[in-house]
């Protein structure tokens, strides 16, 4: 008999693809095009993948950032 073992991915790129899907949301809902939704995406990936924060303070800040960065435009 054969024995199925799951595949199960890491919690660190679980998290990773929730901070990519929280700051791709967020940068849409503030009105950027698609790519540059999905830039500010990887890169908000990318910088908790490198370490040194928690997976909520980077999506914080990527969305904090998205937020200035709307307010200049529209201003």
């Amino acid at each position: 008999m054969s024995t199925v073992v799951p595949f199960v991915r890491p919690v660190t790129a679980r998290r990773a693809d929730g901070v990519f899907a929280a700051v791709n949301i967020a940068a849409r809902r503030l009105g950027f095009s698609d790519e540059m939704a999905l830039r500010a995406a990887r890169t908000a990936r990318q910088r908790f993948l490198s370490g040194g924060q928690s997976a909520a303070k980077v999506a914080s800040d990527a969305k904090a950032n998205l937020r200035v960065s709307a307010d200049k435009v529209l201003a």
